[in-house]
């Protein structure tokens, strides 16, 4: 059975147990104590010297961040509807989506949420944050082209930036962004997705 260490406040780790549930594979949750900073010491600092969550452990083999725990996963089980299509093309473009998920939306959504969340209001990086809101826009304006004609964003079926997008666009209200409709409608459907209401609630 896989040992998933995690933190429940941690969206990264909200994604693998989106997935892990998703594709129904046994698990065994290990919780990992932010606020008391276990994740800086030992055990765990020995598991993942980074001191980040989350962190997959199949036997001996141990591995971090959250995309590569679930691209590992799908390419260890042969799934019949595989994230991954076997046309190198369509997988590029795949690839192409992760990233700018990742760079595009997560990272300066992250600066809005970590200031709303843990800075007093005097304190904030107001230029920094209206910069990120305007880039987390542009992104949105760029996902409409694909959602005004389709449901999700890779191959029309709920995939692998659903599960990675999931618990960022759970705080979107909190990014200051105004939202097209078709991305505000792609919104509602992943999080209204079963299992990610198992893992991140209504």
């Amino acid at each position: 059975m896989y040992k998933l260490y995690s933190n429940p406040r941690s969206p990264y780790s909200m994604r693998v147990h989106i997935y892990l549930r998703y594709r129904n594979l046994p698990y065994e949750t290990i919780p990992i104590v932010l606020e008391k900073l276990e994740n800086r010491k030992k055990p765990f600092i020995q598991i993942n010297p980074y001191g980040k969550v989350p962190v997959l452990q199949d036997g001996e083999f141990v591995l971090s961040e959250s995309s590569a725990i679930i691209r590992y996963l799908e390419e260890k089980h042969s799934f019949p509807n595989p994230f991954f299509s076997t046309d190198i093309q369509s997988r590029a473009l795949l690839n192409q989506a992760i990233n700018r998920c990742e760079s595009e939306f997560c990272f300066p959504g992250s600066i809005i949420y970590f200031a709303k969340k843990f800075v007093p209001e005097e304190k904030w990086d107001e230029k920094r944050m209206k910069d990120s809101s305007k880039r987390i826009g542009r992104h949105f304006d760029i996902l409409e082209g694909i959602l005004e004609s389709n449901d999700y964003l890779h191959e029309n079926q709920f995939g692998f930036l659903e599960v990675l997008y999931a618990p960022f666009i759970k705080n979107i209200g909190l990014m200051d962004t105004k939202l097209p409709l078709s991305v505000e409608n792609w919104i509602k459907r992943v999080l209204g997705h079963v299992n990610v209401k198992e893992v991140l609630g209504d």
